[in-house]
């Protein structure tokens, strides 16, 4: 039964998503078989669907929020039928006890940051129509790194190396006491799987005060080299020191030591999207993040 609803749903996502296609395996990988999401009732209606689910057990040592649901993605179908569908999704979010549903930024495991309004104006006007309110914006960059050199800026007292392995321990807490979970998850699977020369890491005075990193990102192997750059975090306590502006040129150069000549990312904001430009990024999407407050 199940296996039928998954094709039934990448049918109708390659068929509306056409700058977007995917596939069984990042369906499964990303909310079929995700094991921190419990799918709700009502995936589709018609040849609409809507991938909603709740937090189904703890992210590492993110707070689980089991008043909140999350749509990863959404399918409009003909005429009305996902704003239909969508009306199913709500009421039995409120049986549950839910108070926000979100499209679409669930950790680990999400498509998107949220919906591209202007690629797929159905999928936006019909949350919009449901009730959503867009809640923010997320930039995509992408830049052609192999054509420009990246030097650092001048002496200082920021340290800048790869991670090296009798810091991996203290790095990992740093990231623990800092960032989000994802962070936490992402620069792990790195070290675990991936190579200590993804992750760039700063320090100041012998502490660390940030780091970027680059993997896939996606399928099987994310967590080997690759073309997504990110995470890339500072401190608070760090800030407006210049340091990501050094762990930038100093990881974009780790890529092209690689033989990484292209590099992307999918979520930033308009304030720090100017840190990119001037490393050549361009913005090549933006996606609306929606919530609907029940």
């Amino acid at each position: 039964m199940q296996e039928t609803l998954k094709r039934s749903i990448l049918k109708a996502w390659n068929s509306y998503y056409r700058y977007d296609p995917t596939d069984i395996g990042a369906l499964d990988r990303k909310f079929f078989g995700n094991a921190y999401i419990n799918p709700l009732e009502n995936l589709v209606l018609g040849d609409a669907y809507s991938l909603i689910g709740t937090r189904k057990t703890k992210f590492l040592y993110a707070p689980i929020e089991e008043d909140r649901a999350w749509i990863l993605s959404a399918c409009p179908g003909k005429h009305n039928e996902l704003q239909n569908l969508l009306g199913l999704q709500i009421m039995q979010c409120r049986k549950l006890g839910i108070r926000k549903i979100y499209y679409s930024n669930f950790s680990p495991g999400y498509f998107y940051p949220g919906i591209d309004r202007e690629k797929y104006p159905e999928v936006f006007n019909s949350l919009a129509s449901a009730g959503f309110r867009e809640d923010s914006v997320a930039l995509a960059m992408e830049a052609d790194i192999g054509e420009f050199s990246y030097d650092e800026p001048g002496e200082s007292d920021i340290v800048i190396t790869n991670l090296h392995e009798k810091d991996i321990r203290d790095f990992l807490e740093f990231v623990e006491r800092n960032f989000p979970a994802d962070c936490f998850y992402r620069a792990n699977g790195v070290i675990n799987e991936g190579s200590l020369q993804q992750i760039s890491v700063a320090k100041v005075d012998g502490k660390f005060a940030g780091y970027a990193m680059f993997a896939a990102g996606e399928g099987p192997l994310e967590f080997a080299p690759g073309e997504r750059f990110g995470c890339f975090e500072v401190s608070e306590d760090f800030r407006s020191l210049g340091i990501g502006t050094r762990l930038l040129a100093y990881t974009l150069k780790a890529m092209k030591a690689m033989g990484i000549r292209h590099t992307y990312f999918l979520w930033t904001t308009e304030r720090a999207s100017h840190l990119y430009t001037r490393y050549h990024f361009k913005v090549t999407r933006k996606f609306s993040i929606m919530v609907m407050d029940l």
